[in-house]
């Protein structure tokens, strides 16, 4: 470029800055003009002539005009090139640094020096990007290699444990056939002295606040060592009657006793096995997987971990699993074991048999329940829908529910059709008995006695029939309208619509679920803080009695000593960490993501950068209407933490919301067997920490592939990881108190939310203290993105050595923010964590028990 000067007619001597300004020549710089290499040549503004005048500047400095004591010569700042006899500053040219500011060099070969370069940056190239000398703009290709590397590594780890997984399976069929070899009709691996309970309930009831009776005067037993289905239509209640007689729900009459005491089946929870309608399972283990962990989790602690597996080849042999042990469980995505085989882990899993399964299933599994009751001496009550006669029969009694959740019949199986033919009611021969009562309870079938019969009447059939059990006159009470009415006025209890509600007590029972679930949460408190003292007491009482004879040890739990939260922490941690790093495919999917998110934010931010604000002796002379944006740095440091920020959070909550949100249902089936959360909690996060490394390595990686930072990998990477830990919390907190269906609208939104509107920028902190906004000035300081853009800010700027008002840095940042604003960060990502956990039992807290 040619040397040039603004021309300007001047009618008279004008020796005004205003006139000095203009008399600019855009030059090139000396050494460049020397330089035969043409590539990014340098410029700077030389004095010029105003008037017939020039003078003359020192390097360092910039002169606006001639020196004089009202106008003396300004020191050119770190970061502008200011050569001898300059007239106004000017960055530092690209391909250049100026370490000094009196004279530019040429970027050296293997270093890149954008706009502004103070110190030289060192190229990233790996053989791919050389940086020729004067090189502005390095993009680090060669960090392809390193992506390279690592799926080759990552494969290989994969490889190698796939190798290992074969072989502790190879090991385990082994012993599996040497079992089956040395010993005959399947005996226990050790004899449990298993304790008879028989579980009664009467009057069992529940009315809502509004007055709705959902379950009214359920009377019977359960004993050892028989078999039970609850059959009934929908609206019947079945599923309410367990609740109510688990403690799941509290319930407004009624009581329940075991072997005779009155008492609450939350206390044995441990040894009662709840096997829901669907298999809940976590479908990418595999059948030993699953059955070795509950083994583990239930068995008593007495028992040695030879032993516990051994009762585990005993119940896959039981079940006859044996085949399919190593297979995964599957789901509609990945193929495993059949609907049949599932169920039968399902039942394997714990100590609604038939529902989605096939006739022949069905027979299987109802056959399965009634040989483990009389084998075992359980007690088991299933909830079944239209079973074939064969599957029916299996069962020794029947508790047969109406809509409004009223008795039709509790009794033995084989003497329910004599019932139903007393009552007026003969099943005919060929039809499936299941199905007739089914029909009987809907309605569908007229009574042979009554012709105004009614399916509410089978309620009060039941409650006559055990008044009157024995009279011969039963049928007549039940023919006759008069005498039933006048039998049923005076000996049965009043139905709903009879019974008076006080509109005081009405009002009050309005509260009375919010009563309840206080009431709950105060008492697993009581139970967690007794059960803590009594854990210390019980550890030091067994301390003494291994010294003294004298002292007999005592059991933690009188029901039965499983393992404490330490061990049942190690156990969820070695299963958590089976699900994450034993597909291949979705550990890859995962990085992928974080890959991905970090190159388009690369890409995005490649030109961002930061150049100090120009002089106040030049924005002063310079246009009114320019003077606000000469005064402040070219700034774009601050949007590129933005973006990191937006896309770390992303992507950390789209990964972290699947840790609890897909396994809820596991959780409270776990939980409800007496799992402490505590202990899951913990061990689902501690196996996320090495996915939150990998995935900020990842997105670390893919960000500086492009963008031009001037601060250390390593001081990046530590932000990174420091906001993905934040984000992996925020997840989780999400999936607890979120649907799985709504939860990634949920985590878009948080990810806009705390990294653009709470991020210190827009809206910016120094506006948020003069308006309405500072009553919520908290939230800002709980935001672990605003912190990280701090961060990163600092980090980025202070790597470019230019010359910082510390006392007037933008958006109220601070030098003391690095390192303490990591501390914050980590508060803050324990705080997520606290609310999550807390969400978790406090929320759903019904199918936790």
């Amino acid at each position: 470029m040619e040397n040039y000067s603004v021309p300007e007619n001047i009618s008279q001597v004008d020796l005004s800055i205003n006139a000095f300004t203009k008399a600019i020549n855009y030059t090139e710089y000396p050494p460049s003009k020397a330089s035969s290499n043409n590539n990014l040549r340098c410029y700077y503004f030389k004095i010029g002539t105003v008037n017939g005048q020039t003078w003359t500047c020192p390097a360092g400095y910039f002169c606006l005009t001639k020196e004089t004591k009202d106008n003396p010569k300004v020191r050119c700042p770190k970061g502008f090139l200011c050569p001898e006899n300059s007239q106004q500053p000017t960055y530092c040219c690209k391909g250049w640094y100026c370490p000094d500011s009196t004279r530019a060099y040429p970027c050296p070969e293997g270093k890149w020096c954008p706009r502004g370069t103070v110190k030289p940056q060192r190229c990233f190239g790996l053989g791919i990007n050389k940086c020729p000398e004067r090189t502005a703009q390095a993009p680090k290709y060669g960090l392809l290699w390193v992506f390279l590397g690592f799926f080759l590594l990552v494969g290989l780890f994969f490889s190698y444990r796939k190798r290992k997984t074969r072989i502790r399976n190879a090991k385990f069929n082994n012993l599996l056939q040497h079992m089956m070899e040395s010993k005959e009709d399947r005996p226990e691996a050790v004899v449990i002295n298993r304790k008879k309970y028989d579980i009664q309930f009467e009057n069992l009831g529940l009315t809502l606040p509004n007055g709705v009776e959902i379950m009214r005067g359920v009377t019977g037993e359960f004993k050892s060592g028989r078999s039970c289905c609850i059959m009934g239509p929908s609206g019947a209640g079945k599923t309410t009657f367990v609740n109510l007689l688990t403690d799941k729900v509290k319930r407004t009459t009624g009581e329940v006793r075991i072997n005779g005491k009155k008492g609450s089946l939350k206390k044995y929870k441990k040894l009662i096995g709840f096997v829901p309608q669907e298999d809940v399972m976590l479908r990418e283990l595999t059948v030993k997987d699953i059955l070795l962990h509950s083994a583990y989790m239930r068995l008593p602690t007495s028992w040695s971990a030879e032993q516990k597996k051994e009762k585990v080849f005993e119940v896959l042999q039981f079940l006859e699993l044996e085949n399919v042990m190593d297979s995964p469980i599957g789901n509609e995505e990945q193929r495993g074991v059949s609907g049949g085989q599932r169920k039968r882990v399902n039942i394997g899993m714990e100590d609604e048999p038939t529902s989605g399964l096939d006739s022949s299933t069905a027979y299987e599994v109802c056959s399965l329940l009634s040989e483990i009751a009389r084998k075992q001496n359980m007690t088991i009550v299933s909830v079944i829908h239209s079973p074939s006669i064969q599957a029916f029969r299996q069962f020794d009694d029947l508790l047969l529910l109406g809509k409004g959740g009223r008795v039709v019949y509790f009794g033995p199986v084989d003497k329910a059709t004599q019932y139903f033919e007393r009552i007026g009611f003969p099943c005919p021969p060929n039809d499936n008995p299941a199905d007739f009562f089914m029909d009987v309870t809907s309605g569908k079938i007229p009574s042979s006695l009554k012709a105004d019969f009614k399916p509410s009447d089978l309620f009060d059939y039941w409650s006559l029939y055990n008044v009157n059990k024995d009279d011969e006159s039963f049928r007549i009470f039940i023919s006759s309208r008069t005498k039933y009415d006048l039998f049923k006025k005076t000996h049965l209890p009043k139905s709903a619509d009879e019974i008076k509600v006080d509109p005081v007590i009405a009002f009050f029972d309005i509260f009375r679920d919010f009563f309840y679930y206080i009431l709950d949460i105060l008492e697993e408190i009581w139970e967690n803080i007794y059960g803590f003292f009594r854990y210390i007491y019980v550890f030091f009482h067994n301390t003494f009695a291994l010294c003294s004879k004298s002292i007999e040890k005592i059991e933690y739990d009188p029901v039965r000593s499983t393992p404490n939260v330490f061990t049942v922490f190690w156990l969820d941690f070695k299963r958590a960490c089976l699900q994450i790093y034993r597909s291949l495919k979705s550990f890859f999917l995962d990085q992928i993501l974080h890959l991905g998110c970090g190159i388009f934010i690369s890409i995005a931010s490649q030109d961002f950068t930061y150049l100090p604000q120009q002089p106040k002796e030049l924005c002063n002379v310079a246009p009114l209407n320019l003077r606000n944006v000469c005064n402040e740095p070219f700034d774009y440091i601050t949007f590129a933490g933005i973006f990191v920020a937006l896309g770390v959070l992303f992507s950390g909550m789209s990964v972290g919301s699947g840790t609890f949100g897909n396994e809820k249902v596991v959780f409270w089936r776990d939980t409800s067997a007496g799992q402490p959360t505590i202990s899951y909690y913990l061990a689902k996060v501690v196996a996320d920490i090495p996915r939150i490394i990998f995935a900020a390595i990842m997105f670390t990686i893919a960000f500086i592939l492009l963008f031009p930072y001037h601060s250390t990998f390593l001081n990046i990477f530590c932000i990174v990881l420091a906001l993905y830990g934040c984000a992996f919390s925020m997840g989780y907190f999400l999936s607890v108190i979120f649907d799985k269906k709504v939860v990634a609208l949920a985590s878009t939104g948080f990810s806009l939310a705390w990294s653009l509107v709470l991020s210190g920028i827009i809206p910016n902190l120094k506006d948020i203290d003069g308006g309405v906004l500072k009553h919520f000035r908290f939230l800002w300081d709980i935001s672990a993105p605003r912190w990280a853009i701090e961060l990163f800010w600092l980090r980025e700027v202070q790597a470019r050595e230019y010359e910082l008002d510390i006392n007037n840095l933008p958006n109220t940042y601070k030098t003391t923010t690095y390192p303490v604003g990591f501390l914050y960060i980590v508060y803050i990502t324990i705080g997520w964590n606290v609310l999550s956990y807390i969400f978790m039992k406090l929320l759903h807290r019904r199918h936790q028990k």
